[in-house]
């Protein structure tokens, strides 16, 4: 009996002693194998060239030597295998054999249980190294899969070795950082890609990792190398580490937040500007009456002191009026923001050219910011950049943005107009001091401001106008400070 069975193996028997050939099909097949014969070579390959596991085949043809079919038949299928049938077995003919790539040979006369070892073995191999091929076909469409996966997921993956220096990096982490893909591997994370305040946090939860913990989650931001300088995205982690035969991983998957912080601030800008806006309209209504009644008595006094013959007292209480009226009028102003702010106007749209709208700005603060020692630019496309929009509230907004910018510039205020996308965007430069990222963060917040004499509602306001005509409103600081207007081509 065969060591292994020959149930389904395909034989193909090349051997002119046919009556040899037929003993050996009635042996093989009593186990189960699917046996053809062919007398001649030219038979063999042909038979061979409808599929076979296992070729058996004479040394001694009469159209060819069986030596020189072996490499014939393994072009065939090279996962087959090849049994020579010698008469006269030697270690010159099994190097022979060896050499032509057969996986062995059986002497004549034949033993049966040894014949069928040999088969059944041969078979096995054959078994074997198609398994084999077949696990490693999976396993390269596995990787194939896996690395299609790694990249093109919108998660960071990132292997950092024990000295926090890349291993390797997703094309997510390039994007993130905006380093090269293949410039990744070798660089220190921490170093380049994560701001000072939160390395500390970070090499804590590294330590943690190298010491046995597992599932560490962290919330940091990355620093992205930009073409316009370097802004910061916020990443939640989640680390863990592994020890392994170059030394320990540590292995980072990150998910890029920054968007759902943006919209999570937004909704919360959008919630407390409602609030404040209904607040608003109530303090405003409350507040004019006694003010047109304190303005009406002020304007009565003043019309009374000028009527007095008395110079000097008159003199002596201008000043104080004059303070009063001052403050008045800021209260004034105050209760009219107040209104703008928690009554909105209707839009009127229509399509509104803003070279020019922007131009007629530019002209009308030129004088302003001269006198502040500054100069004012226009950068604009030579043909019109037309969107739909309400023109006096577009140049509302950008009015109080071209004074804020004078008012906090050293020397500089540039004014540029790009089409974006389907819409456009106007943006405000000025070279001052900048603002403070605590400050930036609330910039946009009713009654938060950096002016002595401000009451915080203009850029609230101009954010809810620019937002009810369905665009969006940014802050950058880098040196230079920008305020990005970004309008669509039409209001929703």
């Amino acid at each position: 009996m065969a060591a292994v069975s020959l149930s389904s193996t395909r034989i193909v028997i090349i051997d002119d002693h046919r009556d040899l050939a037929e003993n050996l099909r009635e042996i093989l097949t009593d186990e189960g194998a699917h046996v053809v014969v062919a007398t001649h070579a030219d038979a063999g390959l042909r038979a061979a060239q409808a599929g076979f596991d296992v070729a058996l085949v004479d040394v001694r043809l009469p159209d060819a030597p069986g030596l020189t079919l072996v490499p014939l038949l393994r072009a065939i299928d090279p996962s087959a295998t090849v049994v020579l049938i010698t008469g006269h077995a030697s270690i010159d003919d099994a190097i022979a054999a060896v050499r032509a790539g057969a996986h062995g040979y059986v002497l004549e006369p034949f033993d049966t249980p040894d014949l069928l070892g040999t088969v059944a073995r041969a078979a096995e191999h054959v078994r074997l190294e198609r398994r084999a091929g077949e696990l490693g076909i999976a396993l390269t469409r596995r990787e194939a899969e896996l690395r299609t996966l790694v990249e093109s997921v919108a998660a960071l993956l990132l292997v950092l070795d024990e000295d926090g220096l890349i291993v390797q990096a997703n094309p997510a982490v390039a994007v993130a950082t905006g380093a090269a893909p293949s410039e990744l591997p070798g660089l220190p994370w921490a170093q380049l890609f994560v701001p000072a305040s939160d390395r500390g946090p970070l090499l804590d939860a590294c330590a943690e990792i190298r010491s046995g913990a597992s599932g560490i989650e962290l919330e940091g931001r990355v620093l992205h190398h930009g073409v316009g300088g370097v802004d910061e995205r916020i990443v939640r982690w989640r680390l863990a580490g592994l020890p392994g035969p170059d030394g320990f991983r540590i292995y980072a998957s990150g998910l890029d937040v920054t968007d759902v912080r943006g919209l999570e601030r937004r909704t919360r800008l959008a919630e407390k500007l409602a609030a404040v806006g209904t607040f608003s309209a109530g303090l405003a209504h409350e507040i004019r009456n006694p003010l047109n009644g304190a303005t009406l008595q002020l304007q009565l006094l003043e019309h009374r002191l000028a009527k007095l013959d008395e110079p000097e007292a008159a003199a002596a209480v201008a000043e104080p009026l004059g303070l009063v009226r001052a403050e008045l009028d800021r209260l004034s102003r105050l209760v009219a923001d107040f209104l703008a702010f928690a009554r909105p106007v209707a839009l009127r749209t229509a399509d509104v050219e803003l070279v020019a709208a922007m131009a007629r700005l530019a002209e009308l603060e030129r004088p302003v910011a001269a006198a502040r020692g500054c100069t004012l630019e226009l950068l604009a496309p030579e043909g019109p950049v037309i969107v739909e929009a309400d023109a006096e509230r577009i140049e509302q907004i950008m009015l109080n943005l071209i004074r804020n910018a004078i008012e906090a510039a050293n020397t500089r205020v540039v004014v540029a107009v790009t089409p974006d996308g389907a819409g456009a965007r106007i943006e405000v430069q000025d070279d001052g001091p900048g603002i403070e990222p605590a400050q930036l963060a609330r910039i946009f917040e009713p009654f938060f401001t950096t002016k002595a004499a401000g009451t915080g509602l203009g850029l609230a306001i101009a954010h809810s106008l620019v937002a009810r005509h369905g665009g969006s409103v940014d802050i950058t600081c880098d040196g230079i400070t920008r305020v990005g207007v970004l309008l669509p081509r039409s209001v929703p």
